[in-house]
């Protein structure tokens, strides 16, 4: 009788302290760390970071290059969530598939009023902040919001990150459609008949944080 009252009052605890989890963990009154990373305040680190894009024509011709970032910062808290901020410097716009005349020639169109107007909107800004909803080892969904050519729209994208000793190492791919920033050159959303011609919409930036404290 004492045996199975013993059992009784493990299961009753059990089932208890079950529900109790669950009810932390659907009111977030108790978010659990998702995975090691340092608390704190970072800075990136615009030497050791990189910026690569990738843009596509119809003919299936792409181009490629950099951009740097002016500067930046995120900060960890003890939970493990991530809010930052990026500053993108567009006058460092710069091809890498070309050479001598045919890159200067782009490099200025990218940097001019059929593209990102750089001399009159010289900074584009990415906010971001981690979906406590999403995630999983060494991986975060992020939500944000991504300002060129001073509109602003938002953007969701998913990252790698690692901590090494209190140095975090971020990477991932965000896509942007240029067409909502009024980047309109060679777009099938504001010009018929464009044929080859046709530059494709979305803008692939593949990126590397390096950040410490």
């Amino acid at each position: 009788m004492k045996t199975k009252f013993l059992l009784l009052i493990t299961l009753v605890t059990l089932i208890l302290g079950g529900c109790s989890q669950k009810k932390d963990s659907e009111d977030g009154s108790k978010p659990l760390k998702h995975f090691p990373l340092s608390e704190g305040d970072f800075i990136i680190n615009v030497a050791e970071s990189k910026l690569v894009w990738t843009g596509k024509q119809l003919s299936t011709k792409e181009h490629y290059g950099t951009l740097n970032i002016l500067d930046g910062n995120f900060k960890v808290d003890k939970n493990g969530f991530i809010n930052g901020k990026v500053k993108i410097d567009m006058k460092t716009i710069n091809t890498t598939d070309l050479k001598g005349e045919w890159k200067n020639k782009l490099d200025g169109h990218l940097k001019s009023p059929d593209f990102f107007d750089v001399n009159n909107h010289p900074i584009a800004y990415l906010t971001f902040q981690s979906d406590e909803k999403k995630m999983s080892k060494e991986k975060l969904e992020f939500d944000g919001q991504l300002t060129i050519k001073g509109l602003t729209h938002p953007i969701s994208f998913s990252s790698n990150i690692k901590d090494l000793g209190g140095k975090l190492t971020a990477n991932t791919n965000i896509t942007f459609d240029r067409s909502l920033y009024n980047v309109k050159y060679g777009s099938g959303k504001f010009f018929e008949n464009l044929g080859d011609n046709l530059i494709y919409d979305d803008i692939s930036v593949d990126v590397v944080i390096i950040a410490s404290k």
